[in-house]
């Protein structure tokens, strides 16, 4: 919040990932960080995919039948074997009724 989340979602979660970086820097630690959030302002649903290693976890994005909604979840939930597609690591989403 304090990082302008509301006028600039992506960059607020870049400038907030960094000052976690930065400190783990200050302290003499090596960054490690693995991240995988999603939130919504009531009109997009964002969402962020991102570590600071090649093993990112998981998201997944996924239209529902019928065109009746999407959602992004960590992992899959049906049993189907639905449309799921990855969201590559280091990415941000952003959803909206469009």
């Amino acid at each position: 919040i304090d990082e302008g989340l509301s006028a600039d979602p992506q960059g607020a979660v870049s400038r907030a990932t960094s000052r976690v970086l930065e400190a783990s820097r200050r302290a003499g630690l090596e960054p490690a960080l693995k991240l995988t959030a999603a939130f919504s302002d009531g009109q997009a649903l964002y969402a962020v995919r991102y570590a600071t290693d090649a093993h990112a976890p998981t998201l997944y994005t996924s239209i529902f039948r019928k065109g009746a909604g999407r959602c992004i979840v960590s992992e899959p939930f049906d049993r189907e074997g639905g449309d799921w597609q990855a969201i590559p690591p280091s990415s941000f989403v952003t959803m909206t009724r469009d």
